[in-house]
């Protein structure tokens, strides 16, 4: 979006309005201590929509940048009493690195009055926006970038929207997307820290092999994905360190490992790989050891909580079985894998799709249902 003239902190309107009019002397002044402190500033190539691209730029010229600029830059913008500098013949300019631009090139912008109320758009609504415009892959590798100015310029991101993202990222078959901002978490702010967002996480990289129909190969990198982030949350800068409580933790969720364990089984039984079986016995011991942890309750009658817990168990089930056939049904820990399946697993499932079927909405189909039949095909 970078261009040749001076961009301006307002809209892409007032932007074209003056590239169309003869340049008048500038004041520049230097802005060496904020590119230290933050980096680069981001620049978004041209996206599959317009509406995609003005939401983009009015982020990137009203919220990222100024936070890209020194103190003294900022009280001009945002205070009523020094806007007035910014509105003479003589524009204010300055220059900033961009993620665009080489060592030695930067990009220059011309100073202009801010509200924060009127010209800065809220973070969760825009967030939301965002997420239904993204449709290409092009144009889900810009999240990223938009994480990192969020992150700079201090806007923070509910649980609840990063859930969404990766479940929107999940469906478009961009989990690899998710992964990339995970791990840069000390320039995203994205942190596989909680139980509800590593669940999450887990579907979607289920959500890979279900789109590639369940081969050997979409297998494989829905294991590797699955892999990845459960490394990830050993990691200081995501969970790493004192273990949480039951319920915070998420490496301490059978139900999160479960999924990892699974597919990897499920990757060695269709692709005949027998360098997996290691790691498929070590996670599913990682998993026992945290059974205690395991939530099976299902309450009676309530079709939202059935659906949690097949969402939740429909994958361990199948995990599980799959485990089974890598490890053998008669080891010691085949054994322990198939008395939890009987004890536990199996009756959660059955009992949650139970409800379900009984008294899930007549409208569409849920989550855990979904998740469920789409798991049978696993097994073919």
């Amino acid at each position: 979006m970078a261009g040749h003239h001076p961009i301006s902190l307002r809209s892409t309107s007032l932007c074209l309005r003056q590239a169309c009019t003869a340049q008048p002397t500038t004041r520049s002044f230097s802005s060496t201590t904020a590119r230290r402190k933050n980096g680069p500033l981001p620049t978004f190539p041209p996206t599959s929509s317009p509406p995609l691209d003005a939401l983009l730029s009015t982020f990137r010229t009203n919220v990222f940048l100024p936070s890209h600029l020194l103190s003294a830059q900022r009280a001009l913008i945002y205070r009523r009493s020094q806007q007035h500098q910014l509105l003479g013949e003589d524009p204010i300019t300055v220059s900033l690195p961009t993620t665009a631009s080489s060592d030695s090139a930067e990009e220059t912008f011309t100073l202009v009055p801010l509200d924060h109320l009127r010209d800065e758009p809220a973070t969760a609504a825009s967030f939301h926006a965002l997420l239904a415009l993204l449709r290409t892959k092009a144009d889900w590798h810009i999240l990223p970038s938009f994480l990192e100015g969020l992150k700079t310029s201090r806007r923070k991101l509910s649980p609840a929207m990063v859930e969404k993202m990766v479940r929107r990222a999940a469906a478009a078959g961009q989990m690899g997307v998710v992964g990339e901002c995970a791990r840069m978490v000390a320039r995203t702010g994205v942190k596989v820290d909680n139980v509800g967002l590593a669940r999450e996480v887990l579907w979607g990289t289920l959500q890979t092999v279900v789109l590639a129909g369940w081969t050997p190969k979409g297998t494989a990198v829905a294991a590797k994905q699955a892999e990845g982030m459960l490394v990830l949350m050993e990691d200081p800068a995501h969970v790493g360190g004192k273990r949480g409580a039951k319920g915070t933790d998420p490496r301490r969720a059978p139900e999160v490992v479960g999924v990892g364990m699974g597919l990897m089984a499920l990757r060695a039984v269709k692709s005949g790989e027998g360098d997996v079986g290691a790691k498929v016995e070590k996670l599913a011991r990682k998993m026992l050891d945290c059974w205690k942890h395991a939530e099976l309750d299902v309450k009676e009658g309530s079709w939202w909580d059935a659906n949690r817990a097949l969402l939740m168990w429909a994958p361990v089930e199948v995990g599980i079985q799959s485990a089974m056939k890598v490890l053998g049904a008669r080891t010691e820990l085949g054994k322990r894998l198939g008395a939890v399946l009987k004890a536990d697993v199996g009756p959660v499932v059955q009992k949650a799709k139970s409800i379900l079927q009984r008294d899930g909405p007549t409208e569409g189909r849920r989550r855990g249902m979904v998740m469920y039949d789409e798991l049978q095909k696993a097994l073919v």
